[in-house]
């Protein structure tokens, strides 16, 4: 069973998953290199491409009030989401219209970084995007090398946010360590900037409890659609995309 939330008594945390693991994505990354160096059509899982969220998600982001000129990707895996958005006409499509940078991937398994790194050698051969091995718990990211000053124009998190909540370590006081995920990650948004994050272990009530109680700092901006089902006489979808603002 669950045990309800320090965070939110109405919110149960996720039981512990080996999905939750760094050794789990670190061998996922580590057989994606080796289908990629055999095959380098492969470049590995692209997460929720099912609902077409990379697709809708940068729609969403064209049709901002203020075009994002950084973004950071948190938990990139095998960087897909940036080097699509590099390939996006919206976004990028007008050489004075392009994103000016800096375009980061973080993610905390080294295996990542590397696989992101050979996929740019092809999907990004002017090297606009920059990919480094970084914790989002356990890093100082306000002190990363990789942050620009004042923060990200936006930030991206397509499954990260889901895969944390289903680690089962610690907080030093206690707390698990999806509990720090608000806070941390708001850090690097700068101030107007926004928070972009996909999941499918949440409902978006459940991600906006999540978010705007870890950090007040967040505001709720704005939510991306998916078509909907109907289940039970419920009607959703399988996964959510909400948008906040920090202030």
């Amino acid at each position: 069973m669950s045990e309800p939330s320090s965070q939110d008594p109405q919110i149960e945390d996720l039981d512990p998953s080996e999905l939750g693991t760094k050794d789990h994505w670190e061998s996922a990354y580590l057989r994606e290199i080796s289908n990629f160096t055999s095959n380098p059509s492969d470049e590995g899982i692209i997460w929720f491409d099912e609902c077409g969220a990379e697709t809708r998600i940068l729609r969403y982001l064209s049709q901002l009030p203020v075009k994002p000129a950084s973004i950071l990707d948190v938990g990139t895996g095998n960087g897909h989401l940036l080097f699509e958005i590099l390939d996006d006409e919206d976004l990028n499509g007008e050489e004075e219209e392009a994103i000016a940078g800096p375009l980061v991937g973080i993610d905390y398994s080294p295996a990542s970084i590397t696989l992101c790194q050979k996929i740019a050698e092809t999907r990004d051969p002017e090297g606009r995007t920059s990919f480094f091995q970084a914790d989002v718990i356990k890093d100082s990211l306000k002190d990363a090398k990789w942050l620009p000053q004042g923060g990200f124009d936006c930030v991206l998190d397509k499954g990260t946010f889901d895969a944390i909540s289903l680690s089962e370590e610690t907080l030093e006081d206690g707390r698990r360590v999806v509990e720090a995920y608000p806070a941390n990650v708001a850090g690097v948004v700068k101030k107007g900037g926004w928070l972009v994050v996909t999941s499918c272990n949440w409902t978006e009530e459940e991600l906006r409890r999540r978010m705007e109680g870890g950090c007040q700092e967040l505001r709720y901006y704005g939510r991306v659609g998916y078509p909907s089902i109907t289940f039970g006489g419920v009607k959703g979808s399988t996964i959510c995309t909400v948008a906040w603002q920090r202030v």
